[in-house]
């Protein structure tokens, strides 16, 4: 079976393009077509943004594995140059290499938080949803205020019929 990919024209039109496609549509081929059009149209774009996360995902794994790379012959170079007793090293193209040598690094390791917290290392913070609740409860809270924001009406698409050859 060959799987045909079906562009729709909803999938490049603005927003005040969107309701006279639909108008045509219904006048094409009625309300129920017109909806698995705009289902089509829906899964279309559903699937280009799946197949545009794996194509992050593996382009984010190649760049992983070229830093890896990138550290690994840094830190080889170097041990090259210091085994040999050279700190730097002059070329035709690059100007120059040269060892650097990193400070140590410090972890932290807390093994007994209540501890640290009874001897004063905590900090406090601002409990916004907590804020949020007592603002919408009717309190008055100076400096803070509930703003809203407009979203624009959307649709959910439910895909709960078997998905059938579309002829648009």
């Amino acid at each position: 079976m060959k799987l045909i990919q079906i562009q729709t024209k909803l999938e490049t039109a603005s927003i005040n393009d969107v309701s006279i496609i639909l108008d045509r549509k219904v006048s094409d081929v009625g309300v129920n077509r017109t909806v698995d059009y705009i289902g089509t149209a829906l899964d279309n774009i559903d699937s280009a943004v799946n197949r545009i996360d794996e194509a992050i995902k593996e382009l984010q794994a190649i760049k992983k594995s070229a830093k890896s790379q990138e550290e690994t012959i840094k830190i080889g170079v170097a041990s090259w140059l210091q085994e040999n007793g050279i700190n730097k090293l002059k070329g035709d193209r690059i100007s120059s290499i040269s060892v650097m040598k990193k400070k140590e690094a410090i972890e932290l390791i807390v093994k007994d938080e209540e501890s640290a917290i009874n001897e004063g290392f905590f900090k406090m913070t601002l409990d916004k949803t907590a804020l949020k609740n007592a603002i919408l409860d009717g309190k008055n809270v100076d400096g803070s205020y509930l703003e809203t924001t407009h979203n624009e009406d959307s649709i959910r698409l439910n895909k709960s019929r078997a998905k059938v050859e579309n002829n648009y």
